[in-house]
């Protein structure tokens, strides 16, 4: 019995089957490898709101980050950019701030991987729903996996880009064409019909005038008109009747005013130039008729209003007040019956064209 026991014994003592290894001890191995340590992220809500911070402590947890709230005191103030500075501070790894306001919401993130701090804002005005705090609390973890994305994905180099060769047989001109400037209004040309008339007992008479303007400043401009007589002035006594045309040259310097509106185009001008005064008289037996022929000096003053249909094409309204040396007169037997320009006066309604 003794000596069965002695040879079990040795038999469990002895060497294992053929290659089996006995199995190390853990003291043998080594030490065990420490478990990564959870990430740290720094939580703030301004002004606190428990709700709030409670279910964005809730939201980290499940990804696996530890959280720890931001102690101010002033629960209302938003740290914003300065972020980033509280993570070395609290061996933090990132923080998030979210601060209330009744028409918006701030989200900021200060990401330590990356050193950036990135801010997102959210309307409540246009979508009240994103004050949950289960909404903002996932919003703003989003936000920090946004930024931990934009790190793990490396943007791929973008290879310079080579320049273009400009065609050899091109001159400069023709590879960038340059616009050209708009080109101002310089010169214009009317065709106008006007009335005119003068106290003195002669009637109305009408014109057609020919004026073309050059304007080589943006406020003045030289006019030139030739006022040329289609109607005739009459006047008729019981010793007969009289007739004139006068036919009138003018240069006038013009001020070109500002109009205050870009279709709108006032300006005063003084014109000087010379007059033809024909006078044709039929007198009745025993009067004997006569006609003449004078040159004489007129001036006017001139008001113009220009308002542009398009850019070129302009409707003109005009007044003219002037005098006319020596005045024109027609007498019967030696008595003067009517006289004509101290003062005349004309008005006038047509078309201008710009070029």
């Amino acid at each position: 019995m003794t000596l069965a026991l002695a040879l079990a014994l040795l038999a469990l003592a002895g060497p294992g089957p053929e290659g089996e290894q006995p199995r190390a001890s853990p003291s043998e191995a080594g030490e065990i490898a420490e478990p990564a340590r959870a990430e740290l992220v720094l939580i703030h809500v301004a002004p606190d709101r428990p709700d709030i911070r409670a279910r964005l402590q809730a939201e980290l947890g499940l990804l696996g980050f530890v959280s720890e709230r931001i102690e101010l005191s002033d629960d209302s103030k938003v740290l914003g950019p300065d972020l980033l500075d509280r993570l070395p501070l609290a061996h933090a790894d990132a923080a998030i701030e979210i601060a209330l306001t009744p028409e918006r919401i701030n989200l900021w993130v200060a990401d330590g991987t990356t050193g950036k701090t990135v801010h997102r804002r959210l309307d409540l005005l246009a979508n009240p729903e994103l004050g949950d705090p289960r909404t903002l609390a996932i919003s703003a973890v989003e936000l920090l996996r946004a930024s931990r994305l934009e790190l793990s994905v490396e943007p791929e180099p973008e290879p310079e880009p080579e320049p273009e060769p400009l065609p050899p047989d091109l001159p400069p001109d023709d590879r960038q064409p340059v616009p050209e400037p708009k080109r101002p209004l310089r010169g214009a040309i009317s065709l106008v019909p006007m009335v005119s008339g003068s106290p003195g007992g002669f009637g109305p008479t009408a014109h057609v005038e020919i004026a073309g303007r050059w304007a080589p400043l943006e406020r003045f401009a030289l006019r030139f008109s030739l006022w040329v007589p289609t109607v005739p002035n009459r006047v008729v006594r019981s010793q007969g009747s009289a007739r004139m045309l006068n036919g009138l040259v003018f240069v006038e310097p013009q001020l070109r005013l500002p109009g205050g509106a870009p279709w709108f185009h006032p300006e005063l001008g003084l014109g000087l130039g010379i007059a033809l005064t024909s006078v044709s008289g039929e007198a009745n037996p025993p009067l004997r008729s006569n006609a003449s022929l004078v040159a004489g000096f007129a001036s006017h003053g001139h008001v113009g209003l220009g308002f542009a249909l398009v850019p070129r094409v302009w409707i003109r309204v005009d007044g003219y007040l002037g005098v006319l040396l020596p005045q024109p007169s027609v007498s019967f037997a030696g008595e003067s019956v009517a006289t004509w320009g101290l003062p005349w006066g004309t008005g006038s309604l047509g078309i201008e064209l710009w070029f």
